[in-house]
């Protein structure tokens, strides 16, 4: 079988990319044939990337002169800047004949001259996001070279639904997994209906991302419900030190892109309150995004140190153990989540996690049980959970054993996720010729 993932890009970090590369090496590894496609190019460091060619699985992208041009919204600004020093003779002559036609002041007229073709070319040629257009000719040629059985698409709101109208267009069966929980807060599924049930199959990340598919997207077809994935990285022989070293401060971690849904300026209002009676605790976020700067001006209003808070992104699975190992309290703030393999890992590696009760992570986290939950949008709450764990060592030890022992008694392995996902791309393809059938 041949099984052709689509993503919209691949981040330097994120669970969706973490997921889904390892879905697709394990694919591999069982004898289905994967390839893969970004509607957008990849950096070759990207350890995404390398794993994909690691595991022999092509990655099918356009080039950086195209990609870059079409959606990277700083290159499209660079690029603005190039074009009207090219037409600085034009503008000046513009101005000039502005200043003395409407007896304005030269500066002023310039100012005009030079900003009415500015908006026009950003409005209408430089600024549009061109991946889409990029992502089906790629789509195209690919189908002709390749001829895939089967799409798969990992999608995050609206962004990938137009590879779903391709291959209804073209009549390929596709899969489409939603990696977010839908919430009517958010206008990000509006027009989600039009689409989505010419999907074969939907997939949800948790019960509770099946529910918002139903009531917010409107999906009438058939939704399958899949696990977090995530393979042991201690291979079974797992083993922690709840004691305190005196050689590292103790830390709060967060993996997380910069991102509004990742609640990271309550997480920087429960750190200041947190500080308040425990100044010797780090709070450390490993991410990058669009909030970056954002975050670090709250952090300094808030007089906290926002360069280490936020260190940026980390680069591959050793860092990540490194870092894991030296957590001490694994913390996620998020204000909307599907089900996010960031905190299997923090249970894989047994530390005691507070997280919010968001999405699907509910029905991975017992309050008390395998570590504490609060609502979102709650600092105050936050806070109050991260002081009971730090003045409470056998606290700590029990949430965080028993959050070890929920990961190694569920299905999150590769290779377990590969056969379920095999089976329901069989019985998709069967569903399909059937009804092909009929219509003969």
């Amino acid at each position: 079988m041949k099984i052709l993932m689509v993503s919209n890009d691949m981040q330097d970090f994120g669970g969706l990319e973490e997921y889904a590369v390892s879905l697709a090496a394990a694919l591999q590894q069982q004898g289905q044939q994967v390839s893969w496609l970004s509607a957008a190019w990849v950096n070759p460091e990207n350890q995404y990337a390398r794993r994909l060619a690691q595991a022999g699985i092509p990655l099918v992208q356009p080039p950086a002169w195209i990609s870059k041009p079409a959606s990277d919204w700083d290159t499209k600004e660079r690029l603005l800047l190039w074009i009207m020093r090219l037409l600085s003779p034009f503008v000046l002559l513009l101005a000039l004949g502005v200043s003395l036609l409407k007896r304005q002041p030269f500066a002023q007229a310039r100012a005009s001259a030079y900003n009415f073709p500015k908006g026009r070319l950003m409005d209408r040629l430089i600024g549009p996001d061109y991946r889409k257009s990029l992502a089906r000719l790629l789509l195209d040629w690919w189908n002709l070279r390749w001829k895939p059985d089967l799409l798969h698409i990992q999608g995050y709101t609206t962004s990938l639904l137009f590879v779903i109208d391709w291959a209804h267009a073209k009549g390929i069966p596709v899969l489409y997994e939603e990696h977010q929980t839908p919430d009517p807060q958010f206008n990000w599924w509006k027009g989600f209906e039009s689409t989505i049930n010419k999907a074969d199959r939907v997939v949800a990340v948790s019960e509770k991302s099946a529910e918002g598919l139903r009531e917010v997207c409107k999906v009438t077809r058939p939704i399958v419900v899949r696990s977090p994935l995530l393979s042991d990285p201690f291979q079974g022989n797992w083993h922690r030190n709840y004691a305190q070293p005196a050689a590292h401060p103790f830390t709060v971690t967060t993996l997380a892109r910069l991102y509004v849904t990742k609640g990271l300026t309550y997480l920087l209002e429960a750190a200041a309150l947190v500080k308040q009676t425990h100044p010797h605790i780090r709070f450390i976020v490993y991410g990058e995004g669009e909030l970056r700067g954002e975050l670090l001006e709250q952090a300094q209003r808030l007089g906290l140190n926002g360069a280490e808070i936020f260190p940026g992104a980390f680069a591959g699975r050793e860092e990540l153990t490194r870092i894991m190992n030296h957590t001490d309290i694994f913390l996620l703030s998020s204000v909307l989540e599907g089900q996010p393999l960031v905190i299997v890992e923090a249970m894989a590696y047994g530390c005691p996690i507070v997280s919010t009760n968001v999405g699907g992570i509910p029905e991975l986290i017992r309050d008390g049980v395998n570590g504490l939950l609060c609502p979102p949008a709650s600092p105050q709450c936050l806070a109050e959970k991260i002081t009971l764990l730090a003045d409470d060592p056998a606290l700590r030890e029990r949430l965080g054993r028993a959050a070890r022992a929920f990961y190694e008694n569920s299905p999150f392995e590769a290779k377990a996720a590969a056969r379920f996902f095999a089976a329901v791309y069989e019985e998709t393809l069967a569903e399909r010729k059937r009804l092909e059938g009929r219509r003969q």
